[in-house]
């Protein structure tokens, strides 16, 4: 596996909105979830301290540490130096919406368009979008791929009994923004905006039949109850895993130099209906991430439904995929993130 490394990312939405909106984007998760649970929110007592008397200092502050753990991430890469990079990302009712929504699915053209700054709309949006990518907030990308890379591994996926789905074309007619969140997010975070390392976005329905939460937060737009409601469930982990495999099969008996990149947040706050949507799995989560530092990755495989719901870890299903393509290679945690202020578990690593 000399050719393939990886790099465990999250695609925060926090980070693409200015430091002094996080507390503002957190306000919103509150009242959804008050919306959802029918009950006042109540932050648990760790999310009380971590606030503290000034919040947005501590939004600043945590703000900050998210883009120092991408500048260690992108440092590897650019030692990497990679022919591609594999994207692992959910979809959230942005390019696959209720009349076509596979379980996963591989984008295979030579090039992707983007426009990832649509929900960048509150006030110092604008000016910090200018300061950090020198763009406006209606830029449009457009980022190479690896097509070749990227058919192989659906032709043999397909041949190997996985029917995974495949796109050469991101826009619907309700969503005309290209590559969904996951993916440009994670595009902008590690730097990689000029397209220096094409990508290979593959797609996974993390969510399933839970994607109706979120109402117009991942899509910008609108849902109507009705268009979520038909969702199937999410692949099974063990499904998702020895997919993994079967994609690592194909990475070994190619000469391409490739970076796998999961990114997801692992458990929300307001995802984990344990704890009624206010409280994070940190125990969970660190029993996991310690999972990967020890090089037992494949016990993901048997983390699924409907554990993976209540935990509010619909997304880690993404790391799972990078589990079955890394086997049981320990992972080099170079961060994580107990944020109760952007409200999620956030881990990031390297596989070298």
């Amino acid at each position: 596996m000399e050719n393939i490394f990886g790099v465990g990312a999250t695609h925060v939405p926090y980070l693409m909105s200015a430091p002094e909106n996080m507390l503002r984007l957190r306000e919103q998760v509150c009242k959804m979830v008050e919306r959802l649970e029918g009950r006042p929110f109540q932050d648990p007592p760790e999310a009380v301290a971590q606030l503290g008397k000034d919040p947005q200092s501590v939004a600043a502050e945590h703000h900050q540490l998210h883009w120092k753990a991408f500048e260690r991430l992108r440092a590897y890469i650019d030692e990497v130096r990679p022919d591609a990079i594999l994207l692992i990302g959910d979809d959230q009712a942005q390019c696959f919406q209720a009349n076509n929504l596979p379980p996963y699915a591989i984008y295979v053209a030579p090039q992707v368009d983007a426009r990832p700054f649509y929900m960048s709309r509150m006030p110092g949006d604008a000016e910090y979008v200018r300061r950090i990518w020198n763009v406006s907030t209606d830029h449009r990308y457009l980022w190479p791929c690896h097509s070749e890379l990227a058919v192989a591994i659906r032709d043999e996926l397909i041949r190997n009994g996985f029917d995974i789905a495949s796109s050469n074309d991101l826009n619907s007619d309700r969503w005309h923004n290209g590559l969904g969140h996951a993916h440009t997010n994670t595009q902008l975070f590690l730097r990689n905006e000029d397209g220096k390392y094409p990508i290979v976005p593959l797609l996974i329905n993390c969510y399933g039949s839970d994607l109706n939460v979120f109402g117009a937060m991942a899509s910008g737009q609108s849902l109507e109850p009705q268009s979520t409601s038909g969702y199937p469930p999410a692949p099974s982990s063990r499904r998702l895993y020895e997919m993994g495999r079967a994609i690592r099969q194909v990475l070994v008996r190619r000469d391409e130099r490739v970076v796998v990149c999961p990114s997801s947040t692992w458990s929300h706050t307001w995802l984990t209906k344990k704890y009624h949507r206010m409280r994070m799995d940190v125990e969970g989560n660190l029993e996991k991430m310690h999972w990967l530092e020890r090089g037992q990755g494949s016990l993901l495989a048997g983390y699924d439904s409907p554990d993976i719901e209540n935990n509010g870890d619909h997304e880690l299903r993404n790391w799972i995929v990078a589990a079955g393509i890394m086997g049981n290679r320990q992972m080099e945690v170079t961060d994580h993130f107990i944020s109760w202020i952007s409200t999620g578990f956030r881990v990031f690593g390297i596989w070298r």
